[in-house]
């Protein structure tokens, strides 16, 4: 099954609205997907929903316990990103998902409804890895150690790495130090294969913006200034840098991760052929585990620092990986939407 993201109602902003759903999916199946989700048919299908979560009484609810986790999370297995997504659940998400089948903030689709190319769309109809579900598992009946929940670091790209840490010495021989990588926190996902993978660093820096265009009307007589007319804003248009060593993922730089990462980072400025069709690729990049810009790859830049070590391999260890990625919204930006954006959005 797959799961739509819409917009709620916050502040001054309204919710997802019925043209709006309809324009993602067939106006015939409308209804099976508003009945699926226990709605009502209105203008503002986002405040429906919203007017739905509070006849749950959420805060009056027990919390879902690790049993029920487990038995819910066996339904999910046919598709690793709602897997994921509802192994990493809080407790008031938890809630949510045990009463409506569905996540917080998004629509069941019926598995006959034909769901258009939506960015944010869970349902990738591929199922969990056996490591990452008896992984799951066990974290989740362990209350010594995991407390009953599922560490983030096992949906790291790279399995048997998750939680990997670089192993130093100081020159005095004081006792080894272990320094934590911040893998599931920093990640790229693509469009083109469904799939992500993690960063070992954070970019150095973040430098955000948005411009608004403007055009001016032909001369008016008798005007002091020409009159303004607004035009488009935007997009935005990020780079981010990354300077990592190939030692960062597994202590051996002849494993090859940095350079299957830095592949897969080339490969989405690339289409894919079907055929006598071309597929481009939405990539969207996550900090914290929130999403801070999806949109196209413009740009890859690999440098590699002549001053670094080289490697066993002869080549160098330390590189520096430049993303530019121009925006794609995946709703429409509006006055309204652009105040009421989180931190990071």
């Amino acid at each position: 099954m797959q799961y739509l993201p819409i917009n709620l109602p916050t502040g001054n902003s309204v919710g997802t609205s019925l043209v709006e759903l309809a324009n993602l999916i067939s106006s015939r199946d409308i209804d099976s997907v508003l009945n699926l989700n226990n709605i009502t048919r209105s203008h503002d299908i986002g405040k429906s929903l919203l007017d739905f979560y509070k006849t749950l009484n959420i805060d009056s609810c027990d919390n879902v316990t690790y049993q029920e986790k487990g038995s819910i999370l066996n339904t999910l297995t046919s598709d690793s990103d709602v897997f994921e997504t509802a192994a990493l659940l809080n407790e008031t998400e938890w809630k949510f998902l045990k009463l409506t089948g569905s996540f917080y903030g998004m629509l069941k689709i019926p598995e006959t409804v034909r769901l258009l190319s939506v960015v944010g769309v869970l349902g990738n109809k591929d199922h969990v890895k056996k490591d990452i579900y008896n992984k799951s598992f066990m974290m989740l009946n362990d209350e010594k150690t995991y407390d009953h929940k599922i560490d983030p670091s096992i949906f790291n790209s790279y399995d048997g790495k998750r939680g990997s840490q670089i192993l130093t010495s100081t020159p005095t021989n004081n006792p080894m130090q272990w320094f934590k990588l911040p893998w599931g926190k920093i990640s790229l996902y693509s469009s083109l294969s469904g799939k992500s993978m993690d960063f070992p660093v954070y970019p150095d820096g973040l430098k955000d913006g948005v411009q608004a265009n403007y055009e001016t009307m032909s001369d008016i007589l008798y005007q002091y200034e020409p009159w303004q007319v607004y035009h488009s804003s935007g997009p935005r248009s990020n780079t981010f840098s990354f300077k990592m060593h190939r030692d960062m993922w597994s202590g051996n730089h002849l494993d090859g991760k940095c350079n299957e990462l830095i592949r897969f980072c080339e490969a989405n400025c690339y289409p894919d052929y079907k055929g006598a069709s071309v597929q481009t690729s939405t990539v969207t990049l996550y900090l914290v585990g929130k999403p801070y810009i999806t949109g196209v790859m413009t740009s890859v830049d690999v440098s590699w620092d002549s001053d670094s070590p080289i490697g066993q391999d002869g080549f160098y260890l330390v590189c520096q990986l430049d993303l530019t990625i121009t925006e794609v919204a995946s709703e429409p930006l509006s006055y309204n939407t652009v105040m009421n954006k989180g931190l990071i959005s």
